[in-house]
């Protein structure tokens, strides 16, 4: 997990574009939640966090609902052996997990993580098969010391050097890159790849002062935090060289995994709404529930910041759905909506809300009943 990581610049970083080569790449995947806390619980739960009960900063410190069954609750059922290193305990749950401990900030990751994988292959049953999770932290660091301890989410002096911003951003990227060559290192050390899945992703991405009103990211659904990747490394299920440019969900991600260990879904749990994405590598129709007869695959999104022009740490009021080729987002306290047609407008300059009515209603009416389906507790 390489937190806080732009898709659009994975092009700067050789470590990233090489990965390409070795992947099934998912470069159109949205998050549900631009920030850590609600992303994470939505990928390890495979449903957004508005069902899954952890979709607000406030909800730190809680599981989710006891009838989500997790990721590592899953494997762990299923005789893996579990383990993982999170940024903090409070941003991932530990349910499933036989030991998940809390980082400090100013360390080695790939040292740390290397000495992780040793740790499992010690600690393990000899034929047992286990379940990693790493997280590498250091961009939301650097972002940390360099722009949230120093500005706030109004300073002219951040948002007037968009260029400077994106400067650093890279360089705090290329680290990440560094981190990524290491690790990949120690699994091929171990002769781990072949009988592994590797995943590499991020929770979110990370703006540089392209909207005044976030410095970086948890505020706004705009495309630079909202739109992630995947990539899925194992060449017997996922062919390598493969870009999926399809609108994904990161929580597509835990019923990918699943399914390709051959782990059936707990029926007996509240449904799952991400679904595989194998299918789409064999370039099969997703299901029908994920897809609008007029604008075929979507993704859901929401937020509620900390801080900005109107702060809800409580509950969301950011709310938007993403297609291929639309957006459109609801400003819940302003009571604003903004409609962007991203395939023309990437940067999300002009909002066509007067333009398209008739876009608008279809995609209002159905991101109303994604809101509602996730109070239904099936």
């Amino acid at each position: 997990m390489i937190d806080g990581s732009r898709i659009d610049r994975l092009h700067k970083v050789l470590q990233f574009e090489n990965l390409k080569k070795e992947a099934t790449f998912f470069s159109h995947m949205i998050t549900y939640a631009p920030y850590t806390l609600a992303s994470m619980s939505s990928i390890f739960t495979g449903m957004y966090g508005c069902k899954n009960g952890i979709n607000a900063y406030y909800k730190m410190f809680q599981h989710p609902k006891e009838n989500c069954k997790t990721l590592a609750e899953y494997l762990s059922e299923n005789g893996w052996y579990t383990q993982g290193d999170a940024m903090r305990l409070s941003l991932v749950s530990n349910r499933g997990f036989k030991k998940l401990t809390e980082q400090k900030e100013n360390v080695d990751f790939a040292n740390v993580h290397g000495q992780i994988l040793d740790e499992i292959l010690d600690n393990k049953e000899k034929d047992q098969p286990f379940f990693a999770y790493l997280h590498y932290p250091k961009i939301h660091h650097s972002i940390k010391e360099h722009v949230f301890d120093k500005y706030d989410d109004f300073s002219h002096e951040y948002f007037e050097n968009k260029e400077k911003n994106l400067q650093n951003y890279d360089d705090y990227l290329q680290e990440a890159g560094n981190y990524l060559e290491k690790i990949l290192e120690k699994i091929n050390s171990y002769a781990l790849e072949e009988d592994s899945l590797i995943v590499v992703m991020t929770d979110h991405g990370m703006g540089v002062g392209e909207k005044i009103g976030e410095r970086a990211y948890g505020i706004f659904t705009y495309e630079y935090s909202i739109r992630t990747f995947t990539y899925f490394i194992q060449p017997k299920l996922f062919p390598k060289g493969k870009e999926i440019y399809e609108v994904t969900r990161t929580i597509d991600v835990m019923p990918t995994i699943l399914e390709a260990l051959g782990i059936q879904i707990d029926n007996n749990c509240l449904k799952i709404q991400g679904e595989s994405l194998l299918g789409l590598t064999r370039n099969q129709d997703c299901k029908e529930e994920n897809t609008d007869p007029d604008f075929g695959r979507f993704a859901f999104a929401e937020t509620g910041g900390l801080n900005g022009p109107w702060p809800s740490p409580k509950l969301p009021n950011v709310k938007c759905i993403r297609t291929k080729e639309w957006k459109l987002i609801h400003n819940l306290t302003p009571s604003t909506w903004e409609l962007y047609n991203i395939l023309a407008d990437p940067h999300e300059q002009k909002n066509l809300i007067d333009e398209q009515p008739v876009i608008f209603t279809k995609l209002k009416t159905r991101l109303e009943k994604i809101v509602s389906d996730c109070d239904k507790q099936t």
